[in-house]
């Protein structure tokens, strides 16, 4: 019986009734495919800035527990002078708090989403001193974040001082 009123329809009209089946079917196929962080992209950007502030203030206040939990295992930084600091060395830094930023500021932030791969630019203000040096730099950064288990891990961090003008 169906099968007979399908027939009866114009060709156009079938075309039309299956494309829009099709295409349907097809959107529901994908948004089930798709976990849910990953359908809201403003709210990613939004977690990954608030992530990257969290890190600023947890280097100020030298909060280890923290930046363990961020840096993935594979963390290392090649910092502005070209030198590479792995996880460890890294948090030892503040653990010991040879490096004691007074000020970390991070401006211009923009986010980059590769399904479970973020990038993360933009600009940063650091004023502190390290072994007891002060020091204030205007730098540009780039961060990797990788998901995993749930939650975003910082992989790599690369900065480059700006000239000043």
């Amino acid at each position: 019986m169906l099968y007979n009123l399908f027939n009866k329809v114009s060709s156009m009209n079938k075309f039309a009734a299956l494309t829009k089946h099709f295409a349907a079917a097809v959107f529901w196929g994908c948004m089930m495919a798709v976990p849910g962080w990953a359908q809201s992209p403003g709210g990613t950007e939004k977690e990954l800035i608030r992530l990257q502030n969290e890190w600023a203030t947890a280097r100020i206040k030298g909060d280890v527990a923290f930046l363990e939990n961020l840096y993935a295992k594979e963390f290392r930084i090649t910092a502005m002078n070209g030198s590479v600091v792995e996880r460890d060395a890294d948090i030892a830094v503040f653990a010991s708090r040879e490096m004691k930023p007074e000020l970390i500021t991070d401006e211009d932030m923009k986010v980059s989403l590769y399904g479970e791969v973020a990038v993360v630019t933009g600009r940063e203000n650091l004023k502190g001193t390290y072994k007891g040096i002060p020091g204030e730099f205007a730098l540009r950064f780039t961060n990797v974040f990788v998901r995993r288990d749930g939650h975003w891990q910082l992989v790599t961090h690369h900065s480059t001082e700006m000239r000043k003008k």
